[in-house]
């Protein structure tokens, strides 16, 4: 908006200025000289009425993925969404990445692609994830329930039946929380 408002000044200064420029002198019989060349200014002005447009919006994590990388994506298709990196670890059959602009991590598998995706509580909308209270966890998965050793409790992923969120807490915050595919293998 500044940068609008500079050149609307500066052109409208321009403009002026070609208005109330010094007319040429009148011809002068008695001197000899070369006809003056006449000077034409013009000054074109635009009015911005298209702000530029507004970053795109954070992804964030719902059942069915983080923004555009959904679960169930192939390798390629979770790259295509630019949201991860390169492999940086792999476990039998499956892949490690980097979600990028994240401490986080996804797993793809060669069979079920996106199989699990680790989430913090700032890559939510309601704020449940790594980092959060258990209370803030338990009162946003209402459906939170116990489940086995290694993820104590789970959620179902609301209107994706083929998903769930896991979690584990310690310390009455959450230090693992996952969005996964019920058959995914890549972990534990």
């Amino acid at each position: 908006m500044k940068r609008s408002i500079v050149l609307i000044t500066i052109a409208a200064a321009l403009g002026l200025a070609a208005c109330t420029s010094t007319p040429a002198p009148e011809p002068d019989d008695n001197a000899t000289s070369t006809p003056q060349a006449a000077v034409v200014t013009e000054v074109v002005t635009h009015t911005v009425t298209n702000p530029p447009p507004p970053p795109p919006a954070k992804p964030v994590i719902d059942s069915f993925g983080y923004g555009s990388l959904k679960l169930g994506l192939t390798l390629q298709q979770a790259l295509d969404t630019k949201l991860i990196g390169p492999n940086i670890y792999g476990s039998p059959g499956c892949t490690l990445h980097e979600i990028l602009g994240t401490d986080r991590r996804i797993w793809i598998s060669p069979d079920i692609g996106v199989s699990t995706i680790s989430f913090n509580a700032d890559m939510t909308a309601d704020g449940a994830g790594i980092g959060a209270s258990e209370a803030k966890v338990k009162a946003e998965y209402t459906n939170l329930a116990p489940s086995g050793p290694t993820y104590p409790a789970r959620a179902e992923a609301d209107g994706n039946p083929k998903a769930r969120f896991v979690f584990r807490f310690s310390e009455g915050k959450a230090y693992e929380s996952y969005l996964e595919l019920k058959e995914q293998r890549c972990h534990n």
